[in-house]
């Protein structure tokens, strides 16, 4: 069995059993790079906005890899449900789900404080009692693999590890440029990971990016986006081994579809899915 190391300011280092893939994981230094020469796959989606059939859809895909991530939205403020009824629902998904999942807090995940008048952390994500899930502030290594969860509130941002987990994108980037070229980046963030180079920076936040990835330097920023009338998330399948990447939307048709087909104006029908390979 591998290990996962976890580690957190606010909680004692434990070593947990960890019964699955990433136990074939291995990484050589070589001139300060990180070669990760044992293939471990990470499924990385964002911006959930509380779609309960996305949800459903992580459920029965996460099994065929060895990390899912999640950077941020679980919630969402719009939704006709009350926030609390949402965490409520949120934390039971997280507390029964069975496979590896990494996941930071977005802005819509904040909670409210009335007598404070302003948004507070999303301290719910730390009642999570599930071994499989790790949240805000939390640093695992799968074997040699260390991966950073930076929670939306969180001050500085970054710190030492190979991937980041984070909700806004660091600025001057296209994955946090919207199509209308508006940087919606974070620049504090941009600063830490010049400072600290992570290998992989994985984010949301921007629902349509210029691009879903960008190479410079020696990171690699990944950004989904979010397509709201999907039938499934948009997602991008990362390869350790060699940091290859696979970008998976449902297209517009089928989204438009799915939205006829909520609205009991259409019956459920098949999806193809768009990819791009990187």
């Amino acid at each position: 069995m591998g290990r996962v190391r976890m580690s957190n300011p606010r909680r004692a280092i434990a070593r947990v059993s960890f019964p699955t893939h990433p136990s074939r994981l291995r990484s050589l230094r070589a001139g300060g790079a990180t070669a990760w020469t044992h293939p471990m796959t990470i499924l990385h989606l964002t911006d959930f906005h509380f779609n309960k059939r996305w949800f459903n859809w992580l459920l029965h895909h996460a099994p065929a890899h060895d990390l899912a991530v999640i950077s941020g939205n679980l919630l969402d403020r719009a939704d006709a449900m009350p926030q609390r009824r949402q965490i409520e629902w949120v934390s039971d998904w997280l507390g029964d789900f069975p496979c590896p999942l990494a996941l930071c807090s977005g802005a819509h995940d904040l909670e409210w404080d009335r007598k404070a008048g302003r948004w507070t952390p999303a301290y719910w994500l730390r009642d999570i009692e599930n071994p499989h899930v790790w949240t805000d502030g939390q640093r695992i290594e799968l074997n040699e693999l260390s991966i950073l969860n930076i929670g939306a509130t969180t001050r500085p941002k970054g710190g030492e590890a190979d991937v980041w987990i984070v909700h806004t994108p660091p600025a001057n980037t296209l994955v946090a440029t919207r199509t209308d070229g508006v940087d919606a980046g974070d620049r504090d963030l941009a600063s830490a990971v010049h400072r600290h180079a992570p290998r992989l920076v994985l984010a949301g936040r921007v629902h349509a990016p210029m691009h879903w990835r960008e190479q410079r330097g020696g990171t690699l920023f990944l950004n989904p986006g979010h397509n709201p009338g999907a039938p499934f998330p948009n997602h991008i399948l990362v390869q350790t081994e060699n940091l290859r990447s696979r970008f998976i939307r449902a297209p517009q048709e089928d989204a438009d579809r799915e939205q006829l087909r909520l609205n009991g104006l259409l019956e459920a029908e098949p999806t193809n899915a768009a990819m791009a390979i990187a």
